[in-house]
């Protein structure tokens, strides 16, 4: 492939069999080429080229033709609004002929840290050294791919004049190399995703979404933009959250019944220390940024607290979060196993998480976002480690479980200002980012210039079985509770959550 010297603007279409991340990078693609569309836009389009990927793991035939379809109808609709863009299909071929490049050590290091964050969410694992057989192979395809997936767009860019790269998440496995490859050749780079199934789209330019800085930059323009309404949407955001709607994520709480607590929680005599755990892949994997502040074993760091003395004065509860459900079972059993020692309530229990927070005492918190609520509720909260919130006075910040032993035991922990709960509230309330091509209608639709983009029923159907194979063959039966669910997806070719 042969391009002049002239201004170009790139995309990766990863993922264009999920919607609506395909959506969303047309959308955000646009938007770039069309601050000066004189620049070339060129998508590239993975033609079942990877061995191993984030959406196909398995490589399967009929999940890459769903992939390729739905990348092709995207393009052909970007092309039709972007006349001066250009498609171009990476081959196995084109990523086979690179498999022996060169690469430094510390772009294999960020790979491999794609590999396994991808391999972390789709386990629910934190510790890649208890792969079993197979998927030691899946995670060298996959590495292979990425490597491969490197070279392609580091020797792409060489000599060439490109202005931007639009990427998905940048987390991924086949994601990440690309943003090692715009570093390397000192190209921007566009990250982006959304929240609540894609109805809070978000970018980012020449950083990792949840990275500290980008949170706190953000937070802080949103803050400043919206001063004068800011209590009101911080008031709304904690009403929004006791209610159980969801605001800027998920709503986890859903599920729980309000003001209910266990009997094993009520008996408890003495004041209450209650734990808030997180989901320890995403802990593990979200970003390289929080390393700084210590990224700890949570489990580990539990037994540190109960064993430290402080149960003379205090009542534990630890409290899984919700989004634990579905953890490996290799994390399960350090909670079972925890469980013979303190009161664990599990991620199903009905038990209401705001009223635990009324009846504690002291909240912990690791990186969940109970830390800086629970804070606006006038708690006083101890977050252990790094969390998305770090840089705003939300919490007695401690970099391990000793130190918060420390802190309890020495009696100079406090409540923080309420000012950072509003902040950060008011972040959550109001988005920054602007995408005029993208439209979310309902949960499961979107659409990219008012255009939907579906593949049609016969790729959805002959990907039914791969999807189901895979699921199992993961542990995951959860398509048996949400049949109805996944069936009307598979019919109007929606993607719907539960």
């Amino acid at each position: 492939m042969s391009f002049k010297k002239e201004k170009i603007n790139i995309s990766y279409l990863n993922l264009a069999a999920q919607s609506p991340s395909l959506e969303l990078n047309l959308s955000l693609s646009e938007k770039i080429h069309r601050k000066d569309s004189r620049n070339k836009h060129i998508v590239f389009m993975c033609n079942k080229a990877l061995k191993s990927c984030s959406v196909n793991i398995l490589h399967k035939k009929s999940v890459c033709n769903l992939c390729v379809y739905k990348a092709k109808e995207g393009f052909r609709l970007f092309k039709e609004r972007n006349p001066n863009s250009q498609l171009v299909n990476i081959s196995r071929k084109n990523l086979s002929d690179l498999e022996n490049e060169e690469i430094s050590n510390e772009v294999k290091k960020e790979i491999l840290f794609g590999v396994h964050s991808t391999i972390g969410s789709q386990l629910r694992l934190d510790d890649m050294g208890l792969l079993d057989r197979r998927w030691k192979k899946i995670e060298k395809k996959m590495l292979e791919s990425s490597k491969s997936l490197y070279s392609y767009f580091n020797l792409f860019m060489q000599n060439k004049n490109i202005l931007n790269f639009v990427i998905f998440n940048g987390r991924l496995s086949c994601a990440r190399p690309l943003i090692q490859a715009s570093k390397q050749n000192k190209i921007n780079y566009y990250l982006f995703d959304a929240a609540i199934n894609g109805k809070v789209p978000m970018y980012s330019k020449n950083e990792m979404f949840h990275s500290i800085s980008f949170e706190k930059r953000n937070a802080l323009k949103t803050y400043l933009k919206f001063f004068k309404e800011s209590k009101k949407l911080a008031e709304d955001y904690m009403n929004y959250k006791l209610n159980k709607i969801a605001v800027s994520d998920f709503s986890y709480t859903k599920n729980q019944r309000e003001s209910y607590l266990e009997d094993s929680i009520l008996t408890k005599k003495k004041p209450l220390i209650s734990v808030f755990t997180s989901s320890d892949d995403e802990y593990r994997f979200i970003g390289s940024d929080w390393a700084k502040y210590g990224i700890v074993d949570q489990v580990n760091s539990i037994y540190t607290l109960i064993n430290s003395g402080l149960q003379k004065d205090y009542d534990f509860i630890i409290k899984m979060h919700p989004n634990q459900n579905n953890i490996h079972k290799s994390i399960k059993k350090k909670y079972s196993e925890l469980s013979e020692n303190i009161t664990v309530i599990y991620p199903e229990s009905k038990s209401d998480t705001y009223e635990l927070i009324r009846k504690s005492e002291i909240i912990i918190n690791f990186c969940s976002s109970v830390g800086i609520e629970s804070n606006y509720l006038r708690k006083t909260v101890i977050q252990i480690g790094p969390s998305r919130f770090r840089e705003f006075p939300a919490a007695n910040y401690v970099r391990d479980a000793k130190d918060a032993v420390k802190l309890i035991k020495s009696k100079k922990f406090k409540i923080m200002p309420l000012r950072a709960s509003i902040l950060w509230f008011t972040y959550q309330m109001k988005s920054s980012f602007e995408l005029p091509a993208y439209k979310y209608h309902e949960d499961g639709v979107f659409s990219f210039g008012d255009k939907f983009i579906k593949a049609p029923f016969k790729y959805r159907i002959m990907s039914v079985y791969d999807k189901l194979y895979y699921n199992i063959s993961k542990g995951d039966f959860s398509f048996i509770k949400n049949f109805k669910l996944y069936f009307n997806n598979l019919i109007y070719g929606t993607t719907k959550v539960n």
